[in-house]
């Protein structure tokens, strides 16, 4: 009984790991995982993951590990990046990082954290869009050699 149901386990992952593997369906899982990704929405990255790719027959698998784009080692990075373009489209002005969160003491980093949340959902959907234009006709780039030239073939569904 336990073996029969981690085999239909398997078959499920396989399923959705093995679907629409197309280059183009690649790149376009790519470019909106990375949008997905930058938006600072943590926590549910995999669940509109999940909801997206399949009203969009997208690989789901895919499309979440692009959105891992945020991942602990580069989401400082991305944030900091959102931060400031989020401050630029509501004032008009870059602000160094330092004085934004830095130049306060621990009071005032909890009081400018609203302000600054609000500066990163701004700013995440151009860095998103930016990200994904980039990503996706990349992975659609390195699909379509890898398939021209017989390395990655993508597999036939089960």
């Amino acid at each position: 009984m336990i073996r029969r149901y981690f085999a239909k386990l398997r078959a499920q992952l396989q399923a959705i790991l093995a679907a629409n593997l197309s280059p183009g369906s690649i790149g376009r899982a790519v470019g909106i995982g990375a949008f997905i990704g930058a938006l600072p929405i943590y926590g549910i990255h995999l669940g509109v993951c999940v909801v997206v790719a399949r009203f969009l027959k997208l690989n789901e698998a895919v499309m979440y590990g692009a959105a891992n784009i945020s991942n602990p080692f580069f989401a400082p990075f991305l944030i900091a990046v959102e931060v400031e373009i989020g401050e630029y489209m509501r004032y008009g002005k870059v602000s160094p990082a330092d004085t934004l969160a830095f130049g306060h003491s621990f009071w005032g980093m909890l009081q400018t954290a609203p302000d600054l949340f609000l500066s990163c959902v701004y700013g995440s959907v151009p860095a998103g869009i930016v990200l994904g234009a980039l990503l996706g006709p990349l992975a659609f780039l390195i699909a379509n050699r890898r398939v021209s030239r017989g390395d990655g073939r993508p597999p036939d569904p089960p």
